[in-house]
């Protein structure tokens, strides 16, 4: 059984665009699916039998992040739609620690978009971005490096 020490509280992770590092404060769409067809089997009615399609549609990840007045800004502003992205590393860490890592290659961002501009509110201006991908690997490291 495990026990609340096993679980991962309290992390931090990185985000690397073809070996660049990049600050983020959310990654949703951490994951993927398949395609799949049902069909009844001639002899047995009693389930259907599944089988795996071609992957038709790809797999989407958010990354979204505050935007800086800094010079790492404005090397980000280089990611437009279109932009192709060869490996994306995202390393989760827990007290220092690599626990998990995550690969993505080749990723095509799809969407940039900005948070609402609104002058009454003293909000952070929100940077999120869009990214197709064909798949995603993930290493788990359950002793951390």
């Amino acid at each position: 059984m495990a026990s609340s020490s096993d679980y991962i509280p309290g992390y931090s992770f990185s985000v690397n665009f073809d070996g660049m590092s990049y600050s983020f404060s959310k990654v949703s769409n951490l994951g993927g699916a398949i395609d799949v067809d049902t069909i009844q089997e001639g002899g047995n009615n009693d389930s259907p039998v599944v089988l795996r399609k071609p992957k038709r549609s790809p797999d989407y990840l958010i990354l979204e992040r505050a935007l800086h007045t800094t010079v790492s800004d404005v090397a980000f502003a280089f990611f437009k739609e279109g932009r192709r992205i060869a490996s994306i590393t995202i390393t989760v860490k827990r007290d220092g620690k690599t626990v998990r890592m995550f690969f993505i290659s080749n990723g095509v961002i799809v969407q940039r978009e900005f948070s609402p501009l609104d002058s009454l509110e003293s909000a952070v201006l929100l940077q999120s971005l869009k990214i197709a991908h064909s798949g995603m690997t993930e290493l788990p490291l359950p002793f951390g490096i």
